[in-house]
């Protein structure tokens, strides 16, 4: 039988300070740039050894429209591969993934909204 890792502790700071995040998110760049420092946060907790990486090697999975994608290169040289298969990483990742989307859909739902916060018309 093997043993199965559990980052539960580090998810439960990760997901407090990512909800804080994603309240202040004014675009869908923001709920993308947020993503990918809560994961990078998070993979810096939970693993001993990870490459440089960059906002390409984190991504809301667009393609799909939900879920979430990390870099081959992201995989393989931190080995990501196994810590997933024996952790609860993935579905930590996947319950982000799911905050991140509902929120990016809240967002492009109504970006008149957003830009107004961003660019705010005097007087109003």
């Amino acid at each position: 039988m093997s043993t199965q890792l559990s980052f539960t502790k580090q998810e439960q700071g990760a997901r407090s300070r990512f909800r804080e995040l994603l309240t202040q998110a004014e675009s869908t760049e923001d709920v993308k740039k947020f993503f990918y420092q809560t994961v990078r946060d998070l993979l810096v907790d939970v693993c001993d050894s990870l490459p440089v990486f960059n906002i390409p090697d984190v991504q809301l999975d667009l393609s799909r429209g939900e879920g979430y994608s990390l870099s081959y290169r992201l995989m393989d040289e931190a080995d990501l591969s196994n810590l997933m298969h024996g952790s609860d990483l993935d579905d930590i990742l996947r319950r982000l993934s799911k905050n991140a989307w509902n929120r990016y859909h809240q967002l492009e739902k109504n970006p008149a909204k957003s830009e107004q916060k961003i660019f705010p018309i005097p007087g109003s």
